[in-house]
């Protein structure tokens, strides 16, 4: 339950539920988010038929990636965005105001997706002709369409939302810090010893934040926790990308400036290399927790959601990716190296941290 006069924005009331006044907004934008995201389960059924795979193929892909599915359009983590948008609809649906800073991080990946189909349909006729020759194409060009048209609405709903307008001019004006005590070098209450207890305490003033050196333990663990993820996954990008012949999903590149520029470039252009994103989240993976993690310190009314949201998503590509290694069991293929062991460490680290962050925030107060 949201602590009143601690830097509530009054965007919602007590027991982080939205008040009537932005109520029908979660309840659309959780409807939206919630059917687009069955409407990207349902695509997943039209691969494995198109591929003619049974359902046991892609369940065992879901959480082991030795799996024979390989999808098309889809990756992990769309996967994983899709069951985020499920509970997150649903959170909406129920008007928790953690939902709003969930639905605003899918909503500017969804934008960034489907801004990356596009820019490949535009800046390639060859992909342009495939894409409108097979049966599939037409229908995931709607279907990014579509979630660009999504993502931008909720987006602008959300941020909408987290705004409170200002009082109308002349009407009185609330104090600063909304702990019901009068401004320095006012008169004192009569009884000398101010607001009694359990009395009613004015919330604070339109757009005020507190000092982010105010901000809660959990709150700054769990940005702490974002920023070392963010600069985890940076760190093996970088190294990736200047070693000689260095496999990345989605293609082999080189130390070479221009195999570097090729991966960049097809993290926002689908027609130039693989068309399927797994560039994209690659470094979707380094920035979002960065930025999360950043506002998270500043205590950003949205970030709470979004951090909770990031870190399932994350968590679930982690554990995902250590399934082989517990299941064959062969440690020492990891351990022979320097490499090897950096990079099993580094899995279980980021794991790690992405759990302090799923058990603290919950404990977070809503801001």
């Amino acid at each position: 339950m949201a602590m009143v006069g601690h830097g509530t924005t009054g965007q919602g009331s007590a027991g982080g539920l939205a008040d009537a006044a932005s109520a029908p907004a979660y309840l659309r934008t959780g409807t939206f988010v919630a059917l687009y995201a069955l409407a990207s389960a349902a695509w997943i059924g039209y691969e494995i038929d198109e591929r003619h795979q049974d359902a046991g193929d892609f369940f065992k892909a879901l959480w082991d990636p030795r799996g024979e599915l390989i999808p098309w359009a889809q990756t992990p983590n769309d996967w994983a965005m899709i069951a985020t948008g499920l509970v997150v609809g649903a959170l909406a649906l129920a008007r928790r105001r953690v939902a709003r800073g969930a639905m605003m991080l899918l909503a500017v990946a969804l934008i960034f997706l489907s801004l990356r189909e596009l820019v490949g349909l535009a800046a390639s006729d060859t992909y342009r002709e495939l894409m409108t020759g097979i049966d599939y194409g037409k229908t995931l060009i709607a279907f990014r369409v579509a979630g660009l048209l999504l993502g931008i609405a909720v987006l602008a709903e959300m941020a909408r939302v987290g705004r409170r307008p200002l009082p109308p001019f002349g009407a009185p004006q609330q104090q600063p810090y909304g702990y019901g005590y009068p401004s320095y070098g006012a008169p004192a209450p009569q009884d000398g010893y101010g607001p009694a207890y359990g009395s009613p305490v004015p919330p604070p003033m339109p757009g005020h934040r507190p000092h982010p050196g105010n901000a809660r333990p959990g709150a700054v663990a769990a940005g702490v926790c974002l920023l070392l993820m963010g600069a985890a996954a940076l760190g093996w990008l970088i190294y990736r990308l200047t070693q000689d012949s260095v496999y990345l999903v989605g293609g082999s590149y080189t130390a070479d400036g221009s195999d570097a520029g090729d991966f960049f470039r097809n993290v926002v252009d689908a027609s130039h290399g693989p068309s399927v994103p797994y560039t994209f989240h690659t470094v979707a993976l380094v920035v979002a927790p960065l930025l999360v993690g950043i506002l998270l310190l500043q205590r950003r009314p949205a970030a709470r959601g979004a951090a909770l949201a990031l870190a399932f998503m994350a968590l679930y590509i982690d554990i995902r990716g250590l399934v082989p290694v517990f299941a064959e069991g062969e440690w020492d293929a990891y351990f022979d190296t320097t490499v090897g062991t950096l990079a099993l460490l580094t899995s279980f680290f980021t794991a790690l941290m992405e759990a302090v962050v799923i058990v603290t925030l919950p404990r977070v107060p809503e801001e």
